[in-house]
């Protein structure tokens, strides 16, 4: 399968998977290629194998070749790697066995973002999506994250404003994962403790009209929602309601109202200790950007894209 292209922008603009030698020891194998890299169709992620999850998923999206196609998919193990290093269907259905429990299955590469074919083949394109559905490009997100913020910020990426430009935009995207995660109340199916994620991180890149590159990154969390439904222990060294403590989320312990934000990719740096493509950063102040969702009456470029329904839409991007 085609993954992640370098080159997608253009020969002249050169995006690479961000430098992760951070985590080298802690990466599932491709038992194919005996490499890092589990590459899909228009996408390619990097598996934690202690974590079970993505430490990056990495997408090409061709926006105005967008094709409309059925949701069809099921989540499954990628043979490539180790099934103990991996989520499966039985993790996700322990995981919502808390009588409140709420935990999907959130795509990294989201199903429509690699949903095109450069012809127009449909069923190139219904091939790209189903690709999406392997748990290594998922993590476990609460419904009121992936149905909410998380999904409008994905659709923000397609959309862009409901115009046409940049035609391309390559994406990296994943979880903040931080040693002091709390640990989610359910076991895994073996019976071992999962540590669940509680921020996730975007970072896009386009062309603009002016011919440069640029950059920008996000921040999304879902501590308050794991807190609330009583899902989550917090151990550890880390205390969300300390600010001295240090942890993934001290930068946003100030902010109570959201908890979603645009912020410089040098703070995504930060926290995830990865080492992103320079470029110019369409947000250069280190303190983070709320972003909120406002309702409006969705006119994109393209019709097929979403229905031209109530929907909302992110208040606040700076692209």
């Amino acid at each position: 399968m085609e993954g992640y292209k370098e080159n997608f922008l253009g020969d002249s603009f050169v995006v690479g998977i961000p430098n992760y030698e951070e985590y080298t020891d802690d990466i599932a194998l491709n038992n194919q290629t005996s490499k890092h890299l589990l590459d899909y169709i228009y996408y390619s992620v990097i598996q934690s194998k202690s974590r079970r999850v993505p430490i990056i998923s990495a997408s090409n999206i061709y926006r105005t070749k967008f094709e409309k196609a059925d949701r069809i998919g099921n989540f499954k193990q990628d043979d490539r790697i180790k099934t103990e290093e991996q989520l499966t269907s039985n993790d996700y259905t322990k995981l919502n066995t808390l009588k409140t429990a709420s935990i999907e299955k959130g795509h990294m590469t989201k199903r429509e973002d690699v949903q095109w074919d450069i012809n127009g083949d449909i069923p190139n394109a219904q091939k790209a999506a189903q690709s999406t559905f392997f748990y290594p490009n998922a993590v476990p997100q609460h419904d009121s994250l992936n149905n909410g913020p998380w999904k409008h910020l994905e659709n923000a990426v397609i959309i862009k404003g409901r115009v046409p430009e940049p035609v391309k935009v390559s994406v990296f995207t994943g979880p903040v994962l931080d040693k002091s995660d709390p640990e989610f109340k359910a076991m895994l199916h073996d019976g071992s403790v999962f540590k669940i994620p509680v921020l996730f991180w975007k970072v896009i890149y386009y062309l603009k009209e002016d011919g440069k590159l640029y950059r920008a990154g996000f921040l999304m969390g879902q501590i308050n929602p794991l807190r609330k439904d009583n899902l989550i222990n917090e151990i550890g060294i880390r205390d969300f309601d300390i600010i001295e403590k240090k942890s993934s989320l001290k930068p946003f312990l100030d902010f109570k109202e959201d908890e979603n934000y645009q912020v410089s990719v040098l703070l995504i740096e930060e926290l995830t200790k990865l080492k992103f493509q320079d470029a110019i950063d369409r947000h250069q102040d280190k303190k983070p950007t709320i972003l909120t969702l406002q309702e409006v009456q969705i006119r994109n470029f393209d019709e097929s894209i979403v229905n031209q329904e109530s929907n909302y839409e992110i208040s606040g991007l700076i692209v």
